[in-house]
């Protein structure tokens, strides 16, 4: 690295570990301040209050890095600017794109960063948060639960999957269930169809039962009124636990989405979380795309700081809200999962283009 990449990549460094540091300390106040009822009913201890923000951090972290790197351009590359430090290194004849080189390596580098932390942390965090939130800051003896779910699916002891068309935990029943049993090599050996199911003495009934085995290329079909299948060991509460896509790390939820293909059943919603996770952290490089000639061209302006603040919280609660809308299209299967995944950076690129073009001329 020259003299000048050490530079501005330090006058950049300085002002985004302050505020990486900054917007994750905002955050767990805020979040602070909404939970104080339930902290002075509860009377958790301090430290299991550190221990859910501590478990949070990865989550924070991944989420509100581009903000982070957008300010950042805003304040350092717009204070060089406005010390004319931008335009003496054009003169001297380096391309603009030169004194950028070492923040937009670093971009990548966080890009590395963000698919780490989506491996297990984030996921892994917010699984370990979101227990210690309900046993030992609201003091209950167990995770909140749904009564009842429409359309799920459920990894369960020996090998086993478990997809439910509407399970209810409060009348510990369930309608159009199937069952299928893996062997260690991941293929189905076994299939139960039922069309009802009651929890009873901790026991699972299924009636109008189908029941295939599956040996080789043979399949052997056998039918039962009732049921009783000793080895559903959940009840429907455990099947109704919030372990949600967003909850498993990625290699769990690789397997589930194999499974899942391998039994034939749908999994937008799964390949909706795996291609953001691997796509969002893209975010990392493509903001800096737009933050960079934004930074220049609004402190050649006289732009001020509250100005570039407002801008970067304009641009984060709009990519959110693409986001979301994205994520929506691809859990429902109206669009491929890693195209829907990929529609707010696409949309951030054809912003970051004519802006490109402007400050390259």
């Amino acid at each position: 690295m020259t003299t000048i990449d050490r530079y501005v990549l330090r006058e950049y460094l300085k002002v985004f570990l302050v505020l990486i540091v900054g917007v994750i300390a905002i955050f767990v106040v805020v979040n602070f301040f909404e939970m104080t009822d339930k902290i002075a009913d509860h009377k958790p201890s301090p430290m299991a209050i550190v221990r859910y923000y501590a478990w949070m951090t990865p989550y924070l972290l991944s989420i509100l890095m581009p903000i982070a790197e957008l300010l950042a351009c805003f304040f350092s590359i717009g204070e060089m600017n406005r010390r004319l430090e931008i335009l003496a290194l054009k003169a001297s004849g380096i391309d603009i794109w030169r004194v950028f080189a070492p923040i937009l390596l670093l971009g990548l580098f966080n890009v590395g960063v963000g698919i780490f932390l989506n491996w297990e942390l984030v996921p892994k965090g917010r699984l370990k948060a979101a227990e210690i939130k309900a046993k030992e800051i609201e003091k209950r003896k167990d995770m909140p639960s749904r009564q009842f779910a429409r359309n799920l699916s459920f990894f369960g002891e020996g090998n086993r999957l478990y997809f439910f068309r509407y399970i209810n935990s409060k009348e510990n029943r369930a309608q159009g269930i199937s069952v299928f049993v893996f062997d260690t090599t991941g293929h189905v050996r076994e299939r139960l169809d039922a069309m009802v199911g009651t929890y009873s003495g901790g026991k699972w009934t299924l009636e109008s039962v189908l029941h295939r085995i599956f040996k080789g290329e043979d399949e052997v079909l056998r039918k039962y009124a009732k049921y009783v299948d000793t080895l559903m060991k959940e009840t429907p509460a455990q099947f109704l636990k919030p372990l949600g896509d967003s909850l498993m790390t990625t290699p769990e939820l690789l397997r589930r989405i194999d499974f899942l293909d391998k039994a034939g059943l749908v999994n937008y919603e799964e390949r909706t979380e795996l291609a953001i996770r691997f796509l969002f952290p893209l975010m990392n490089f493509i903001i800096l795309l737009i933050g960079l000639p934004l930074a220049v061209f609004s402190s050649t302006r006289g732009g001020n700081r509250a100005f570039s603040f407002g801008s970067a919280l304009f641009l984060a609660f709009f990519y959110w809200g693409a986001l979301q809308s994205a994520r929506a299209f691809g859990e429902t299967g109206k669009l491929n999962p890693w195209i829907a995944a990929s529609i707010p950076n696409l949309l951030f690129l054809l912003i970051a283009i004519p802006l490109l073009l402007k400050m390259h001329r």
